[in-house]
């Protein structure tokens, strides 16, 4: 049986914001552990949207976080989803350096009014609506393939259609839980938090067991993985490690390293200046109020602001770039 030693890894900073890769029953089973507060507060915070849209927007950046955890690729993993509720769209990548982002679009008087109507059963509102579709998608650039997955919205949650696109694929088998702790004050973080478990293919992890001791092996983990409560998945005192060796401890677990997430927008003013030279210069003018051209950031809400007299010398300025040859 294995469990955690104690050490550094039980000691690090239990609020830190990480995602936490981790092996049980002897490497039958592999999964993450995420834990966002600095960085899902910070995204937040510059989006202002309602606090039931932010919570969505926190669930979907913990999982996003989770399942890139599990790839190996160098790039930009992208969830996102396209609703047909009050919520239309909401958009959250993390690259392989652990970088995360997210942005959301919404009606905001339908989100208004979804929240005052009751539901039977006491369902959580149903801001993204029937019939939308969640996608995840992998980009590690230009000279190769992307890879993505697209799967109907179901269930009353994301994490539910997280469960619905690894039934319907070839991918693992897996089980996800999800939870998210809104601020009751200004002075409280945002807390986004994720528990990942996957099953290792036969010729990989499951080696050492037969195949009636795997199925057993694996409804014993993801009963384990149910009994977790979501308080627990957000307690900021105790820390990832620890809560593995707490939840899987009768069956033995192995966290790795820790990766460190954190945020970080890609936008900057040349990035804008070259999205300005992409269009029409009529076309440009024809945006500028009072003299001036603001472009601003979906996803971190920066202001960038182009002085009109200005536009002639920067379109100049980037097509001549992408006009002048190559290097030998």
């Amino acid at each position: 049986m294995s469990e955690t030693s104690p050490g550094a890894a039980l000691s690090a900073n239990p609020a830190a914001d990480v995602c936490v890769p981790f092996m049980v029953n002897g490497g039958a089973f592999r999964g993450r552990i995420v834990r966002l507060t600095a960085s899902v507060t910070d995204i937040l915070t510059r989006q202002r949207s309602p606090a039931p849209v932010s919570a969505i927007l926190a669930e979907a950046m913990a999982s996003a976080v989770a399942l890139a955890g599990g790839l190996k690729y160098t790039g930009v993993f992208t969830l996102q989803v396209q609703g047909k509720g009050p919520v239309k769209m909401l958009v959250t990548d993390v690259t392989s350096e652990g970088e995360l982002r997210a942005c959301v679009k919404y009606d905001a008087a339908a989100v208004e009014a979804e929240m005052v109507r009751t539901r039977s059963g006491g369902l959580e509102p149903h801001l993204l609506g029937p019939g939308g579709h969640l996608a995840f998608t992998v980009d590690q650039g230009p000279d190769t393939e992307r890879y993505q997955g697209i799967v109907e919205l179901s269930g009353e949650s994301l994490a539910e259609t997280v469960h619905h696109y690894f039934r319907q694929s070839e991918q693992l088998e897996s089980a996800l839980k999800v939870a998210v702790a809104t601020p009751q004050t200004p002075d409280e973080p945002w807390i986004a938090s994720a528990l990942l478990l996957q099953r290792m293919p036969e010729e990989g992890g499951l080696k050492h067991l037969s195949r009636d001791e795997a199925e057993d092996a694996w409804r014993t983990a993801v009963i384990l993985l149910g009994s977790l409560k979501n308080s627990e998945l957000l307690d900021l005192t105790l820390s990832p490690e620890r809560l593995l060796t707490r939840l899987f401890f009768t069956i033995g677990v192995v966290p790795s390293a820790r990766r460190p997430i954190d945020f970080q927008c890609r936008c900057s003013r040349e990035r804008s200046e070259r999205i300005l030279a992409s269009f029409p210069s009529e076309e440009v003018r024809s945006y500028a109020e009072h003299g001036k051209i603001h472009m601003t950031c979906e996803y971190c809400n920066s202001d960038y602001v182009f002085d009109i007299d200005e536009l002639d010398a920067i379109i100049q300025k980037h097509r001549t770039e992408t006009e002048r040859p190559e290097s030998p």
